[in-house]
């Protein structure tokens, strides 16, 4: 079990609805234990590279919407959900 944090670059909003959704969205995976601004930057901090599949599947929700750096998301990959990394 491994410490993760994910690193959410570039932070680009087109409306503040649009980072109010992103921040929702952000506090409802459970996974997620904190988060944090770190300049242009935002860091969002996971206890273990193991983590349920509908906190995987949002998690690439919301990298694809913001095209944050999805290649990060591979530290969670395992037997049983390592198909969806396959069209990467």
């Amino acid at each position: 079990m491994e410490k993760i944090t994910l690193i959410c670059t570039p932070l680009r909003f087109y409306t503040k609805l649009d980072e109010e959704l992103l921040f929702g969205w952000l506090k409802n995976i459970k996974c997620i234990k904190s988060l944090k601004g770190i300049g242009k930057e935002l860091h969002l901090y996971i206890e273990s590279n193991s983590i349920p599949n509908d906190d995987l599947l949002n998690l690439m929700g919301v990298f694809d919407r913001y095209k944050f750096d999805a290649n990060q998301l591979k530290v969670f990959m395992n037997e049983k959900n390592k198909d969806w990394f396959e069209h990467e």
